[in-house]
């Protein structure tokens, strides 16, 4: 229920009028573990706090200009009438007390959390929805740590020098809205380090789809399209998905789209049209990138209203899927433009994976640097170790290892310990089954991962893919065709996608379609002229084709990307099962000018 506020004067021309409104900065201090302290040592844990709170925290209230406001037992709600002075104080204090504890001080550790915003002041106390969500960030900020508000970081990171990590959108107990936050910590202290499981996720809203031409009691058909929408979307974990009912009262089609994501906590939304002619039903879609008030894609999609049913499903999972490499490409052009001392794990892993598919030589070390970098900030980050382990992958693959046998163990290692993390992740499972087979010949093991993948996340991309792969190494090249051709279909836009059409040159290959693995061969080389795996196929499909004038001409771009490539070495681990297949591939590359 909202307080009204009379702003009348008393006679006398002293406004004697409660609860006033003010806009104010709040902070919260928290002993962290109190209870338990206080379980073991009562009477010390009290004294220890009660000397903190008298010389170190007060006096550094009242130098910021702040004010004490309550007690909590436990921690201490305070007041700032600026922002500036509010964060001042939080770092400094955070300051004394890491130097204080690195000189054997051994204070009690506390954590901070602070928020802008109005406040309803009623004699000695402060309350309203800024105090509510000051209070509830604390719960992120862990020991020694301070977590702010993205309002009151906008207000003062221009003017103050600190480091911080984005903690993105955070959902935070009984306030409605998700709330973007910060994790900082002093410039003279250690980064402060965050896990990405919290809420860095690029985050999407779909709303109601807004009918044209249709009667109300067809909006049945709109709102099912966008259900399905929203549970293709959430099949995808690299993104965060806000479910169709949060979103259903958005239907007003002047609604201001940056409104709605603050409302929602979210970056991307998606909106649409459904018109009929007919018995035809017209489907608009785009994709709103509302930081940068871009659109980022659009498409059309129309079924006759008596098929909608049987295919609602596979246009939710195509809208799914074609946003998808959008959202990527968005979201790693919004990491370059931060400097690198602001980029959380995230951020490093974007950097990374960007890098990674560039394949040069400078790219793919730059590229190890920034996954490794992304788990000194989240030591848990699965995704980070899977794409370290993908990283092993390309490196032997592409010929740069020194030693095969340690590469390959690194490789399976750190794919191994992305599952610890997250044991149904797609793409850890996916890279997981590739490692067994590509690197250690290991195909039942492989295929176990690749089913485990494939029935948890139906549409990954990657898992379908790389499956493929495995069955080129078994030699069954019709299954091979049929699983690369359905990795593309899931992902035809996707910014790396010659990664997964050089597992349809692959299969098309091993399936004897030399004319196919040479049309998908050339188009990989077209838009990854350095990615010598492929290379080695099409010089290998050409061969097979006819057409020896034009693999010796791979075989030579080939040579320049790797010149100490050998047939004979490449072949002794390369993993196709069958040894007379094997001894194939190598005839077919030395007839392409590859040195035995």
């Amino acid at each position: 229920m909202m307080i009204s506020v009379d702003n009348t004067s008393s006679e006398n021309g002293s406004d004697q009028s409660w609860p006033k409104r003010r806009t104010a900065a709040a902070v919260f201090i928290d002993v962290v573990g109190y209870s338990r302290l206080m379980g073991h040592d009562e009477e010390g844990t009290h004294r220890r706090w009660m000397s903190m709170r008298l010389d170190v925290i007060e006096p550094r209230v009242a130098a910021n200009g702040g004010e004490v406001i309550k007690s909590t037992g436990d921690g201490l709600l305070l007041e700032f009438k600026n922002p500036l002075d509010a964060i001042r104080f939080v770092l400094g204090t955070q300051l004394h007390l890491a130097n204080s504890s690195s000189e054997g001080g051994n204070p009690l550790e506390v954590r901070m959390s602070a928020n802008v915003g109005e406040v309803i002041a009623e004699h000695d106390d402060i309350y309203g929805d800024g105090i509510n969500i000051a209070a509830r960030l604390q719960e992120f900020a862990g020991p020694g740590g301070i977590v702010v508000s993205g309002a009151i970081h906008d207000q003062v990171k221009d003017s103050l020098r600190y480091q911080a990590a984005e903690l993105g959108f955070l959902t935070l107990k009984n306030i409605e809205r998700r709330i973007r936050a910060f994790k900082i910590a002093h410039h003279e202290l250690r980064a402060p380090t965050i896990s990405v499981a919290h809420a860095l996720k690029p985050s999407v809203a779909v709303l109601p789809l807004q009918m044209l031409g249709l009667e109300a009691a067809d909006a049945y058909l709109a709102q099912g399209i966008i259900h399905d929408i929203v549970a293709s979307l959430a099949g995808i974990r690299e993104l965060f998905v806000v479910s169709s009912t949060s979103t259903l009262g958005f239907t007003d089609p002047s609604v201001d789209p940056a409104g709605v994501c603050h409302r929602l906590g979210v970056r991307y939304l998606v909106t649409g049209t459904l018109t009929r002619s007919g018995e035809l039903l017209r489907m608009r879609v785009q994709l709103i990138d509302v930081d940068t008030r871009s659109m980022l894609w659009t498409n059309q999609y129309q079924a006759a209203i008596s098929q909608l049913f049987d295919v609602q499903e596979k246009i939710a999972t195509s809208i799914a899927y074609a946003l998808l490499p959008h959202i990527h490409i968005s979201e790693l052009k919004h990491a370059e433009r931060k400097i690198p001392q602001s980029m959380n794990a995230y951020d490093l892993v974007l950097q990374g994976m960007y890098r990674l598919y560039r394949l040069g030589r400078d790219d793919m070390q730059l590229a190890r640097t920034l996954f490794e970098r992304a788990l000194d900030h989240d030591p848990q980050y699965a995704v980070a170790y899977a794409l370290m382990a993908k990283w092993y992958i390309l490196h032997i693959g592409e010929g740069h290892t020194t030693d095969f046998k340690a590469d390959s163990r690194e490789a399976l290692r750190l794919a191994s310990r992305a599952l610890e993390f997250e044991p149904s992740d797609p793409m850890a499972l996916a890279i997981f089954g590739h490692i067994n087979s590509f690197l250690f010949a290991a195909y039942d093991r492989a295929i176990d991962a690749f089913e485990r993948a494939i029935g948890g996340t139906p549409n990954s991309a990657i898992a379908w893919s790389l499956s493929a792969s495995t069955y080129c190494y078994l030699g069954d090249g019709p299954r091979a065709v049929a699983r690369a051709s359905y990795g593309i279909s899931l992902s035809p836009l996707d910014p790396y996608a010659y990664f997964y059409q050089s597992a349809l040159t692959n299969a098309h290959y091993t399936n004897e379609t030399f004319d196919e693995a040479v049309y998908w061969g050339t188009k990989v080389m077209a838009s990854a002229p350095q990615f010598v795996a492929n290379l080695r196929l099409l010089a290998a499909s050409l061969v097979a084709a006819g057409s020896l004038q034009r693999a010796r001409e791979v075989g030579a771009a080939h040579m320049r990307i790797d010149p100490s490539f050998s047939v004979e070495k490449y072949c002794s681990w390369y993993p196709i099962k069958q040894p007379a297949r094997r001894a194939l591939l190598a005839e077919r590359l030395i007839e392409a000018g590859l040195p035995r």
